[in-house]
């Protein structure tokens, strides 16, 4: 979940939003002589992060803030909540459009927004919404993963990271860039189903604060199909989500037959 320490979180919302964005490319990696195993890469992420023992104490995650597209005067509240094992919630409120809203409560996938109304996800999205809320994502575990492998290092924003090729036990795909020098993962890049079809997109994983016994980025910056939309991030609340936030809203309810 969030989407390796948020990417489950945003990183799904590429799906609803994709009515207004758009993804770019990355340079190609160069695979020097000697690297670090996969394994060794993640396990140092979730030190540097608190602690696997940190992370496994949390039950959900609830996460504050605004959304805002560049270059556009559309912006508004981001509200974003997980919890154990695989439930999800965001909420993001445009002025000018609406409420958009993408959720999974384990087993049913939703959209719903102001241009095309309440949805069931099915299919691959529903196979990928699956995925972006399991809550120990950002672990790695073998429970979860069918393989992760290091492709070589390469430039990010200035920084040398590595390039992680992940493939999920549902076949999810993602490539997944951790700092050299810190650890911290700073990027995902990876192609997703949505409404407008399937569309490369990449993240950028920014600014990370401690929040209780964990770091989190404060600024999650995606592009897809050209447009940029920035998540930032200035409220992280552990334990403290509703048990009823994911229940099925009633026009869900109304399409399950």
């Amino acid at each position: 979940m969030f989407r390796r320490h948020l990417g489950g979180l945003v990183p799904a919302l590429s799906v609803g939003l994709a009515l207004w964005m758009v993804g770019s490319a990355a340079p190609a990696a160069q695979a020097p002589a000697q690297l670090p195993s996969a394994r060794a890469i993640v396990d140092r992420f979730v030190e540097v992060t608190g602690g696997a023992a940190a992370f496994k104490a949390v039950k959900s995650i609830r996460a504050r803030g605004t959304f805002s597209i560049t270059g556009q005067e559309l912006s508004g509240p981001l509200d974003v909540m997980a919890a154990r094992p695989d439930k999800l919630l965001t909420r993001v409120t445009i002025g000018s459009i609406g409420q958009i809203e993408e959720g999974y409560d384990g087993k049913v996938g939703w959209s719903i927004d102001p241009i095309q109304g309440p949805a069931l996800v099915k299919d691959r999205q529903l196979i990928e919404r699956a995925d972006e809320a399991w809550f120990d994502a950002p672990l790695h575990l073998d429970d979860h993963m069918k393989s992760m492998t290091v492709i070589g290092r390469e430039d990010l924003d200035g920084r040398s990271t590595y390039r992680l090729k992940v493939v999920t036990l549902r076949g999810t795909e993602q490539f997944e860039l951790f700092d050299v020098e810190n650890g911290l993962q700073v990027g995902v890049e990876a192609s997703r189903d949505t409404p407008l079809g399937v569309l490369p997109a990449v993240t950028y994983l920014r600014g990370y604060q401690k929040f209780g016994a964990l770091m989190m980025p404060t600024k999650v910056v995606q592009r897809v199909l050209g447009q940029e939309q920035t998540f930032t991030f200035t409220e992280y609340e552990f334990d403290k989500v509703p048990a009823n936030a994911f229940d099925l809203p009633a026009p869900i309810k109304a399409l399950i037959k």
